[in-house]
């Protein structure tokens, strides 16, 4: 009996853990989604300018994978997580579209997207008989997109660092990118899920990474206390 009570207080305690990482993660995932906010305020104001539409396209084309990922797996976190994340993403590409003078780009790279998307997804329904083989195969393409995703800002380190000024980073937003991939990490693992854990490693790693580079040349600041301070 005391094996038995002990056992089921394990189990609740398990699913307890699960329960309050995937809303942390969800959460702080839908927080980082919604960074997009201030971007699309700057290009009400001063237009698209340089800022490019390919991290919108990018980030709505992971999502609706992960979206589609989580309905295979009838994991509620994942979808709900996801198609937010879509929706936000997809108004932010509207947004950018209403507002930019090249509409041509803005059609080329959605339509290239949404070219990979249909391809992918005919390819999944009619090469893949079981739903465990189609969802192996977006699983698999939604790690590559994720991760070519959160590579993205390795260009953006090379220019601090050749500048030693991290002016151009966002000191919250990369301890929130760090913080949710810890937590994404830690969720798959629970769920035993490669898909969903290697991705966030490999997030987390880089995350850490640009972490790292901006504790090395925050302080070549006049005020090295307000330059942190500024940056939030």
């Amino acid at each position: 009996l005391l094996y038995t009570i002990k056992f089921e207080f394990l189990q609740l305690a398990a699913a307890m853990i699960e329960f309050i990482v995937s809303k942390v993660a969800m959460v702080l995932t839908l927080g980082m989604y919604s960074t997009g906010i201030h971007t699309v305020q700057k290009i009400k104001r001063r237009g698209t300018g340089d800022i490019p539409i390919l991290p919108f396209v990018a980030m709505a084309t992971a999502c609706f994978l992960w979206f589609n990922y989580g309905i295979m797996l009838g994991d509620v976190t994942l979808t709900f997580t996801n198609l937010v994340g879509t929706l936000l993403n997809c108004s932010y590409i509207l947004l950018y579209y209403w507002y930019t003078p090249s509409k041509a780009s803005v059609y080329k790279t959605v339509g290239c997207f949404m070219l990979l998307l249909v391809t992918m997804n005919f390819y999944s329904s009619w090469a893949h008989t079981s739903t465990q083989e189609a969802s192996e195969f977006v699983g698999t393409i939604g790690v590559c997109i994720t991760i070519a995703t959160f590579a993205s800002p390795l260009a953006q380190l090379k220019v601090v660092i050749e500048k030693k000024n991290t002016d151009s980073m966002s000191f919250p937003l990369s301890v929130m990118v760090a913080a949710q991939c810890i937590m994404w990490w830690w969720y798959g693992a629970l769920i035993n899920d490669t898909y969903v854990q290697f991705p966030n490693v490999c997030g987390t790693i880089l995350a850490i990474i640009q972490l790292g580079v901006f504790f090395k040349y925050w302080d070549t600041k006049p005020n090295s206390v307000s330059g942190i301070m500024q940056s939030i």
